[in-house]
């Protein structure tokens, strides 16, 4: 089992927008990119929390571009679509790959890949506490889980 980091999220793999207990998502982890962010990439990072723009908006006091979770309690904003679109388009590795995950694809998929990953760790359905890895978890609950039911062989 992977040591889980304090605060994260990781058996979900939503870690892949940083999100901590409690918290909104903000920006996506630079770490799952495919190819590094160079200086003039600055533009894709969000001011304010230093992960790649994420659902972008545009601050209509001074034009700058933040994550709409960044955004401050009555701050005149609007979406910025365009670069929203770019963002999206980022190509990045599945953020369980420290589990095996060989996934690749952009941003954009990876949130629908994440409800497939069988890297993914879950919680055992039938309540016996157990957590495991999504595709390890399914052979878990049928074969070996001891709240599981069997059929009397008497």
């Amino acid at each position: 089992m992977a040591a889980r980091e304090e605060g994260l999220v990781p058996e979900t793999g939503r870690d892949l927008c940083r999100v901590r207990r409690g918290e909104k998502r903000r920006g996506y982890r630079k770490d799952i990119l495919t190819n590094n962010l160079s200086e003039r990439d600055a533009v894709f990072i969000c001011i304010r929390c230093q992960g790649i723009l994420r659902k972008v908006c545009i601050s209509t006091d001074g034009g700058e571009q933040f994550c709409s979770s960044c955004k401050e309690e009555g701050e005149s904003t609007h979406p910025n679509l365009p670069m929203d679109k770019m963002v999206l388009s980022f190509k990045c590795s599945c953020p369980l790959m420290v589990r095996g995950c060989r996934w690749l694809g952009t941003i954009e998929g990876c949130e629908d890949h994440l409800d497939t990953c069988g890297y993914v760790l879950e919680t055992c359905k039938l309540r016996c506490g157990v957590v495991l890895q999504r595709d390890e978890l399914k052979v878990h609950e049928k074969e070996k889980c001891p709240q599981r039911i069997v059929e009397c062989k008497h």
